[in-house]
Formats: C-alpha cells, structure tokens, sequence
C-alpha cells in the first residue's frame, strides 16, 4: 500500500489537532501530534520546556523531531503553530508529502484561543492584547503556512465539514485512492 504523509499546518486555534484526527479516521491513518511528541520525548509539558529551556531550545526540539519524523510518516501529523520556522523545514515537509493549511482569520483565531490554556506563546494576556499577539504571529507565519499545496479556510466550518473539503482536494490531486 501507498504511503500517505499528511502535514496540517496553521495557526494555534485553527482547529489541527481537531481536524487531524478526524482525517485520519476517515482515511484509516494513523494520527500524531507534534506538540505531544515533543512533550514525550521532553518528558515535560510545553510550557515546562518554555520555562526551564526557554523557547529556542523548545524550537531546536520542534525541528530536530518534526524532521525525523517527517520522512517516514504514514498518516496524518499536526503541526504547532509555529513548526514551519524556515523554508527549508516547508521544502523538506513537501518533499516528504502534503502540507495541508487550515487558515482562519485572527478574529477567529482570538475567539477561540480565549478559551484556552497551556499556550506559553499567548500566555496570561488581557484581550485586548492577546488579539494583538495573534494577529502579529498571523502575519508573521503566513507567508510560511501559504506555501502549502492545499489551504482550507476554515471560519464558519465544523470540523467534519473542513475535513470533508480536505479530502475533496486530496481526491482532486490523487494524493489519496478513492473508496
């Protein structure tokens, strides 16, 4: 059987982790988490790592492990938000399969992650400023995310219905047999 790598990039709250899964069991793959990964192989949550190693050790992590296991991967990974740090990280992913961005908006972006903990790149921000932080980080990894071969907006979209139109694309390009 063919090996399918499926790479989903995008934002913190563009819903990867939450997509990855379910494409993975629509097209019976197995799924992984890079952010989990790293955290096993740390032996330490995130935010631990950003707080006793500082974030270029945690980035240093994040490239050494997504390269590794980029080049065997049959399934589907999620990305951290920032994993793709440099072009060279994009080339290798897309040599190595498909990057899929899930886009959305930052006011999406900031509606969602207002409800969430455990992110040490927002971490304890007041509204006002956790918007600003999303938007800046927004436009600063968009020209990186944009690079990927399929990109899926995913505002106004359940989960379910932004795998469905992943899918639909993987079906366009023949990345994926047909059921």
């Amino acid at each position: 059987m063919k090996r399918i790598s499926l790479f989903i990039c995008g934002m913190m709250g563009s819903g990867k982790s939450t997509a990855g899964k379910i494409l993975a069991d629509e097209l019976n793959l197995p799924f992984q988490d890079l952010d989990e990964i790293i955290e096993r192989e740390a032996g330490m949550s995130i935010p631990e790592i950003f707080q006793q190693s500082g974030e270029n050790e945690f980035r240093r992590l994040e490239q050494d492990l997504l390269l590794s296991y980029s080049q065997n991967l049959n399934g589907v990974l999620a990305l951290g938000g920032g994993a793709l740090q440099n072009q060279n990280i994009i080339e290798h992913i897309k040599l190595n399969g498909w990057l899929i961005y899930l886009e959305a908006p930052a006011e999406v972006l900031f509606q969602r992650l207002q409800k969430s903990d455990g992110r040490p790149m927002l971490g304890g921000r007041e509204a006002d400023e956790l918007y600003s932080r999303v938007d800046v980080l927004l436009k600063k990894r968009e020209p990186l995310y944009s690079q990927a071969q399929i990109t899926i907006n995913t505002e106004g979209l359940k989960p379910q219905e932004v795998v469905h139109k992943i899918i639909q694309k993987l079906h366009f390009y023949d990345a994926i047999p047909r059921s």
